[in-house]
């Protein structure tokens, strides 16, 4: 990735740092936040070698991907309305530049032709005890590698390689101008969600559940009508299931 070009994208002359490999841009940018890293700053590596999603899990990054972490201020939108903001900013950003149509799986995953290329991890940043900032990460396959993962999927197109300093450039506007305006993007997250109206199967307290997915609040929370009654479940893995 070239800085320059990608600077010359930008609204502003954010603080960046650009990597051929890191472990992870999330770990990076949270220590770089500790230490004052304002907001809009932001990590970006084309490898991750210790990528991390939800839950603690491992997120494969494979070299020729996008892999970004952006800083933000404490903000009134909850953990929920930052990470659906990072979906839409990112399906909305790959539709600009790609032409690639994506869809969204509840909560922190995007698709293309039925396969993720994309996760989304927000974490925070705790300063003197306080919930002082977030970093937003956001991993894209772009590369022609097949990946070791069942269900993953790449944006690769033979012959038509991505613009991945106009891709970052457009995601890190996109989450930087609709932070003042959560839970503005909430329409477009529900539009583009593939588990709406869909039966789910999930667990809940340990148990296996399963319900219909009936809504998406403004927290980014999804809604679930279960033969037990309903639930609101914020974080978690979901799955579409056939009901029967």
């Amino acid at each position: 990735m070239n800085r320059e070009r990608l600077a010359s994208f930008l609204t502003a002359p954010y603080p960046l740092r650009l990597f051929d490999s890191l472990d992870s841009t999330n770990s990076y940018a949270k220590q770089w936040a500790a230490e004052g890293a304002p907001q809009g700053a932001a990590v970006f590596a084309r490898e991750q070698t210790k990528g991390r999603g939800r839950r603690g899990r491992a997120f494969c990054s494979p070299p020729g991907g996008l892999y970004m972490s952006l800083v933000v201020e404490n903000t009134p939108a909850s953990p929920g309305q930052l990470t659906t903001l990072a979906a839409v900013a990112a399906l909305e950003a790959v539709a600009q530049v790609t032409g690639q149509r994506l869809h969204i799986k509840w909560v922190n995953d995007l698709l293309y032709q039925g396969k993720k290329v994309a996760g989304i991890l927000t974490e925070g940043v705790i300063i003197q005890g306080v919930l002082a900032k977030s970093v937003i990460g956001i991993g894209l396959n772009l590369g022609p590698e097949e990946l070791p993962v069942p269900g993953a999927g790449s944006l690769y197109v033979k012959g038509q390689p991505a613009d991945r300093e106009r891709l970052a450039a457009e995601i890190m506007g996109r989450i930087l101008s609709g932070l003042s305006q959560a839970p503005r993007h909430m329409a477009s997250y529900r539009a583009h969600c593939v588990n709406l109206g869909q039966w789910v199967s999930f667990e809940h307290e340990n148990q296996p559940r399963a319900g219909l997915a009936e809504e998406i609040d403004d927290e980014g929370a999804l809604l679930v009508k279960t033969e037990e009654g309903p639930l609101r479940l914020i974080a978690g893995e979901v799955s579409l299931r056939p009901r029967g």
